[in-house]
């Protein structure tokens, strides 16, 4: 609703100089056509600039105080689901991989049974100022665990440390009704397409994910 708000205040700010250029001229120049064809391609161009790169600059992360999420996070997973002998299922090691932009935001979450892909997922803001992702995510098992676990859906939400290195802590629910913890506190820009490259990479270091957090 933003971008469209934006691209419609745009469009008259464009519409309105278009107007006021044709009549101030006593005949019809292409001059200010050309003008309007040029700013149109110039915003169009900043436009897209930003939505892939510009916003990820700190100088312009300091205005907007945007978190930078995108890149793989290491962790793990706390589940609520107990073994068939009534045993709780050890913490799981995860990776999460996001891929973000101005107005969009992805997340993959890896294990070694199973990767679980967003179907939608949002970056908000909270009224005390925290920042928050969430995501409705898929979860589809390996081969080798399908035995122990369907094909199933669920939501996930985690909030932001404000401190370089606390990462990214929330919890999840699946509608097998179970629940559970999720933590990723190390950072890597690197994408991983599995948890087994993601955990047994070396170049993660704790998270720093705000144009203005020391260190």
């Amino acid at each position: 609703m933003k971008d469209i708000r934006q691209q419609v205040t745009v469009g008259i700010v464009c519409l309105v100089w278009l107007v006021l250029a044709l009549l101030t001229d006593d005949t019809l120049s292409p001059t200010p056509l050309r003008l309007f064809s040029a700013a149109g391609t110039t915003v169009t161009i900043l436009a897209l600039a930003y939505e892939r790169y510009l916003w990820r600059w700190k100088l312009v992360r300091r205005f907007t105080g945007s978190p930078l999420l995108q890149g793989t996070w290491r962790g793990e997973v706390t589940t609520s689901v107990i073994r068939e002998d009534g045993t709780p299922v050890p913490s799981i090691p995860a990776a999460l991989h996001v891929v973000q932009s101005a107005s969009r935001v992805s997340v993959s979450l890896f294990t070694e049974d199973s990767v679980s892909t967003s179907t939608h997922a949002s970056l908000l803001r909270g009224d005390d100022g925290r920042w928050c992702l969430r995501w409705q995510f898929t979860n589809q098992p390996r081969p080798v665990a399908r035995q122990r676990s369907q094909r199933h859906r669920g939501v996930a939400e985690v909030w932001i440390g404000a401190v370089p290195g606390e990462g990214l802590c929330g919890e999840y629910f699946t509608d097998r009704r179970t629940y559970g913890e999720v933590s990723f506190v190390e950072w890597s820009p690197q994408r991983y397409g599995s948890a087994s490259s993601a955990l047994a990479a070396s170049d993660f270091a704790p998270a720093r994910p705000y144009a203005g957090a020391a260190g």
